[in-house]
């Protein structure tokens, strides 16, 4: 039995930088006439740039901010970035696959186009990871053994774990605006309070997720008082 969780790097903005820049080249090479194509591959070079941006801000501001905030080095930073990434993330990636289907010379194999389509699965699982973890360093660090008291544990661990209160330290470490998304179909759409609380509380547990599979649940511990 593994007896320590471990995730391997894939070179995620590597190989987003490798996809924007052979879409550009493409693009360069297209007729101006060609509109219908020329059109497609600006939405690839919008939605690349826009993933590019949202990743050089996560190495520059978010990282270096827990960093500080958890008093450690990520060892696999782009761990940080599938902490980030959302189920959108996943048809930028499809979609592109299809476009290179018949591209001898297509920059990227379909199984490294696949694995970067699995981002957003990465977050759910690190989520998963995070709120298991969240909960036991919860319970650890509220423990009394008084048992008059033990029927307020269940209360104090809601609140500390509750997504409305995830979501204030979400804010607070810059995560909502930095994740990996597509960009909105409509601007103008905005989800409801309750959805956008649990979008921010399952960023933090993602990103809790990554602290507990870099590190264990000695460091969690120090780190889980911080949302209290």
């Amino acid at each position: 039995m593994q007896d320590k969780l471990k995730w391997n790097a894939i070179g995620l903005v590597k190989k987003a930088r490798i996809l924007k820049d052979y879409i550009e080249r493409e693009k360069n090479d297209v007729p101006i006439n060609h509109r219908k194509k020329l059109a497609k591959l600006s939405g690839f070079l919008v939605e690349l740039n826009h993933i590019l941006g949202q990743m050089e801000k996560i190495k520059k501001i978010v990282i270096p901010k827990l960093e500080k905030l958890f008093r450690l080095t990520f060892p696999t930073p782009e761990l940080v970035m599938f902490a980030l990434a959302r189920p959108s993330i996943r048809n930028i990636f499809e979609h592109l696959n299809t476009h290179f289907k018949d591209d001898a010379n297509r920059p990227l194999s379909e199984d490294e186009l696949i694995e970067l389509a699995s981002s957003g699965d990465a977050a759910v699982v690190l989520a998963l990871i995070g709120d298991a973890a969240l909960d036991l360093a919860i319970v650890q660090i509220l423990w009394d053994s008084s048992l008059s008291t033990t029927g307020e544990l269940t209360t104090k661990r809601k609140n500390v774990a509750s997504n409305k209160n995830l979501a204030i330290f979400c804010e607070e470490w810059g995560l909502y605006s930095c994740r990996l998304n597509r960009l909105k179909a409509n601007p103008m759409e905005d989800p409801k309070i309750v959805t956008t609380e649990h979008i921010k509380g399952t960023l933090v547990e993602s990103i809790l997720g990554v602290v507990y599979i870099e590190f264990g649940l000695k460091k969690l511990l120090r780190i889980v008082p911080l949302i209290q």
